[in-house]
């Protein structure tokens, strides 16, 4: 009664759960995806609902006064009718103004009528699809119970007098309708959480927070109702009940006549998720080609010359560790540029001559000359493939000195791409700790001292202290991997 609100829920609290018949082993509908079989505890959990309801029934429902029979069957019948008309907002949510006739019979009849009323409305509405499930006998207990205790909150705070109108009246009404919520919100969530495995709590907070306003509300429309009858009898209920009625009706000839387009909206939306999915996938593939075809071409660059190979796949760790240390998150655009210019730094050497590149002596004035044209014949070679035009600009700058004397456009502090200032305290300390043609690598020590040393003037003073942190990890990586390999011959 009051709100419904799927995927699950019970009449009365915004989320109703619609268990299982033992034997099925599938989700009966879309908007139960995330509920299983039921479990052992489930079936008690509703095994004692369902009888504490019939508990109730035996022990009201032969109390209850036949003088007025006909004003409680009057009621009951509005409540199926409310139910029956119930609307389903798109198939997530449904809206039912069933609590009014309900609590007005609890308030009108107290237990007794609640005992006749309750579980005649909690049933009517599952007829004919879902009669023989669990769904029914839990709908039987939760209302029985949760209306029962709203109708002795009522009678206990406004007495058992209910001729006359009085103040006290309006409280009373509004705390049993925050009875009647509190106790059908437990239930339901207790449900949805054995059937699901998820916390009350959070099955509360997700599904039955939002429906309270609506039981303050349809209890005081549930009490002017009752009033409504007591003073107009038939008529008077009938006045009072046909224009929220008629508006429920109006608002589900509506909701049913815009589903078949909102239906159609959302199949649309779901193909634009799929085909959002499958170009996110596509994309990922041609990066990780891109990639692979970047890493193949560096490798046969690194194989031209025996005493650099490897040099730019170091190179690329050390300039990443750094840049991690300066803020660059992995994955990000300027991550990748980073990472791929680091890789191509050195593809403009294609343009040098293996005389130049292999010389085991100090390179002539000439030589250097045509030597330094290494990153801009890069640049021109990379400037024009879209995804390399970043990298490009890295490249270029890569040789360049944060005092202005580097080369090839004499660019000075922050002139100088931080990309770039990076890759040149990266690259100068592999290539100080590598061998080469014209002499043996130097101590990872030595590299670093000479790399502080020319801080402020040939390195970014600040790229120089991230690389400081990154160094003493390096050392920690290296010891290690020394004491594996050490551990690794001896149990060889």
């Amino acid at each position: 009664m009051g709100a419904e609100k799927g995927p699950v829920g019970t009449r009365g609290m915004g989320a109703e759960p619609r268990p299982l018949p033992y034997k099925a082993a599938k989700v009966q509908t879309k908007q139960r995806r995330d509920q299983q079989p039921l479990g052992w505890m489930a079936t008690i959990f509703i095994a004692c609902i369902s009888a504490a309801g019939v508990g109730l029934i035996g022990w009201y429902a032969p109390r209850f006064d036949s003088s007025d029979i006909w004003g409680l069957a009057l009621l009951t019948i509005l409540a199926v009718l409310a139910d029956r008309l119930a609307i389903s907002i798109y198939g997530e949510t449904r809206l039912s103004v069933s609590f009014i006739p309900i609590f007005a019979v609890a308030v009108l009849y107290g237990p007794p009528g609640v005992a006749i009323a309750g579980p005649i409305a909690a049933v009517a509405v599952h007829i004919p699809r879902r009669l023989f499930s669990l769904q029914p006998p839990f709908d039987v207990g939760n209302v029985t119970i949760a209306i029962t205790l709203a109708a002795l909150t009522f009678e206990g705070m406004a007495g058992l007098a209910r001729d006359e109108i009085r103040p006290v009246m309006l409280p009373a009404a509004l705390t049993a309708a925050a009875v009647a919520y509190a106790v059908n919100a437990y239930l339901v969530s207790q449900w949805v959480s054995l059937t699901t495995g998820r916390p009350v709590l959070e099955v509360w907070l997700e599904k039955g927070r939002w429906i309270f306003p609506h039981y303050v509300v349809f209890g005081l429309l549930g009490l002017a109702l009752a009033l409504a009858y007591r003073a107009l009898g038939v008529t008077g209920l009938l006045a009072f009940v046909a224009p929220p009625l008629m508006m429920q009706l109006s608002i589900k000839q509506y909701v049913e006549r815009t589903t078949e387009t909102v239906t159609a909206l959302r199949r649309k939306n779901e193909e634009l998720v799929t085909a959002n999915r499958e170009i996110l996938a596509m994309t990922e593939t041609l990066r990780e080609t891109y990639d692979g075809t970047l890493e193949a071409l560096v490798t046969a660059l690194d194989a031209r010359d025996r005493e650099t190979k490897g040099h730019s796949t170091r190179v690329t760790e050390y300039t990443l560790d750094i840049a991690k240390r300066l803020g660059f998150k992995p994955g990000t655009s300027a991550w990748e540029d980073l990472k791929r210019a680091a890789l191509l730094h050195d593809v403009g050497k294609i343009g040098v001559s293996d005389f130049i590149l292999h010389k085991p002596g100090p390179l002539t004035s000439e030589e250097w000359e045509e030597m330094r044209r290494h990153p801009g014949i890069a640049y021109e070679m990379l400037k024009g493939v879209r995804f390399l035009a970043a990298p490009a600009e890295i490249v270029l700058s890569h040789h360049e000195r944060f005092d202005g004397k580097g080369y090839p456009r004499a660019l000075a502090s922050d002139e100088i791409p931080l990309g770039a200032r990076i890759f040149a305290v990266a690259d100068t300390f592999d290539a100080m700790t590598s061998d080469r043609p014209y002499r043996r690598a130097l101590p990872w020590e030595t590299a670093r001292d000479e790399i502080v040393r020319h801080k402020g003037t040939q390195f970014d003073s600040q790229v120089v202290e991230a690389f400081l942190q990154a160094y003493d990890e390096w050392v920690q990586r290296e010891a290690r991997e020394k004491a594996a390999a050490v551990e690794r011959r001896r149990a060889a």
